[in-house]
């Protein structure tokens, strides 16, 4: 069995009218963007989010599985939260994610 060496990353840019989303692959500290920010509602950022991760062969079905779930649960939070002005509540909830901004 193979033995990864990298997890992936989901990062958030939060904003009160869009979330931008972006995934990173982490190894050994170091973080290697898999994908561009996708802003949503303005696009299907969970539609191009899966479409990127499916191109890349060397990622399990269960780590897309995974990472697609948190995006999901994310931009729901957003949906009834997007007024939260700290990012301390979102990392308690999502400690897997990385908040690059909070802003109004």
């Amino acid at each position: 069995m193979e033995n990864k060496t990298f997890q992936l990353k989901l990062k958030i840019a939060w904003f009160k009218d869009f979330l931008g989303l972006s995934i990173d692959q982490v190894q050994l500290n170091q973080n290697y963007s898999l994908t561009q920010y996708y802003f949503w509602p303005k696009t299907e950022a969970w539609e191009q989010l899966k479409l990127e991760l499916d191109s890349k062969v060397w990622l399990t079905q269960a780590e897309k599985i995974k990472i697609l779930k948190i995006a999901g649960d994310v931009m729901n939070y957003w949906l009834s939260s997007r007024d939260t002005k700290t990012s301390e509540k979102i990392t308690k909830l999502f400690p897997e994610i990385e908040i690059l901004e909070l802003q109004n």
